[in-house]
């Protein structure tokens, strides 16, 4: 009877085992990495998939609630999520018929200069690259991997060997013309190196073929802001699109509140007969009517002839007060 009972056991234990080992072998993570760190909004997830076990896979994430993607043909699975800035925890689950046969977790940092706590990475995290290696190998398989002449100016989005893959970062209210256009060689080098489509650094080497008269115009003034002294134009413009006019990443005041924190109440301007802070935000530009007064609405936030970087390039303040309070 003990005997029984304990081949009963075993059985049991054996089975358990089993559809463990094949629930295992239902998926792998090819891309990213688990520590993986980023500077980009969104990532590509790549997965190697036994279809025969799986039917869809279900993305959970800190900004992604729950995704649903269904499988196709052919055993890999590729797709976009989008990350919140800082440390993002995945969970990927494989699925038949609804139900979870294997669970699988990442972690992804999305770095980002603007804010000190997001500026750095966690200890173990290492950034990767996209089209490198074997990478490049794998999605040779559906995707167009190297471009050709034609694909400089594809003429139509769809023709373009980055569209399938990367038609997200051209959605927002605001697209800048390359983006919007799929002319995504006029800024990424095509270089067999460890990793392509590299843009040169600092980003002023790519802006100012096109951008040259207001690049001139900066350095023509006796003072720029730090950004543009040393060229890294991404740090307050997003290359690609934004929801905001001037291709800018956030709304003007909270861009320039992440690193000038002081000035994050208005305070820094005699606060006069109000008892307040001069408003950088609600109120409507009393030039601009279609635009929020913001931090802009003084300051250029390029360059200028001031040390304050003031917009008219006006030094006594009693005399660039009155260009909008009429005394």
């Amino acid at each position: 009877m003990k005997l029984g009972k304990l081949l009963y056991t075993v059985l049991l234990i054996s089975l358990f085992h089993a559809l463990d080992v094949r629930a295992e072998n239902s998926f792998v993570v090819e891309w990213p990495p688990d520590t993986t760190f980023v500077e980009n909004e969104v990532i590509s997830i790549v997965l190697k998939v036994d279809r025969k076990k799986l039917d869809m896979i279900r993305v959970g994430s800190d900004k992604n609630d729950s995704l649903l993607f269904s499988l196709g043909s052919g055993d890999r699975a590729c797709f976009g999520i989008t990350l919140t800035k800082g440390l993002n925890s995945i969970e990927l689950f494989g699925l038949k018929k609804g139900t979870v046969v294997e669970r699988k977790n990442l972690r992804v940092f999305f770095r980002s200069a603007l804010f000190p706590k997001f500026r750095e990475a966690p200890a173990g995290f290492v950034r990767y690259f996209f089209h490198a290696g074997d990478n490049e190998t794998r999605c040779a398989g559906c995707h167009v991997m190297e471009p050709s002449l034609s694909s400089l100016r594809p003429g139509k989005p769809e023709k373009s060997p980055c569209f399938t893959c990367h038609a997200r970062k051209c959605v927002n209210s605001f697209v800048h013309k390359p983006a919007a256009q799929w002319m995504c060689f006029t800024c990424h080098e095509v270089l067999e190196a460890e990793r392509k489509y590299t843009t040169p650094k600092p980003d002023q080497k790519v802006c100012a073929p096109c951008h040259s008269y207001q690049l001139n115009d900066w350095k023509s003034k006796k003072i720029m802001h730090g950004p543009t002294a040393v060229g890294n134009c991404t740090l307050c413009h997003n290359p690609h699109g934004s929801d905001l006019p001037d291709l800018l990443r956030m709304q003007t005041t909270d861009l320039c509140v992440n690193c000038h924190q002081e000035k994050a109440s208005g305070a820094h301007v005699i606060a006069g007969f109000y008892g307040k802070g001069h408003p950088v935000r609600g109120v409507k530009h009393p030039f601009k009517a279609d635009r929020e007064f913001t931090c802009a609405g003084c300051h250029n936030p390029h360059a200028g002839d001031t040390q304050n970087l003031l917009n008219h390039d006006i030094s006594d303040m009693t005399d660039y007060c009155t260009l909008c309070h009429k005394m």
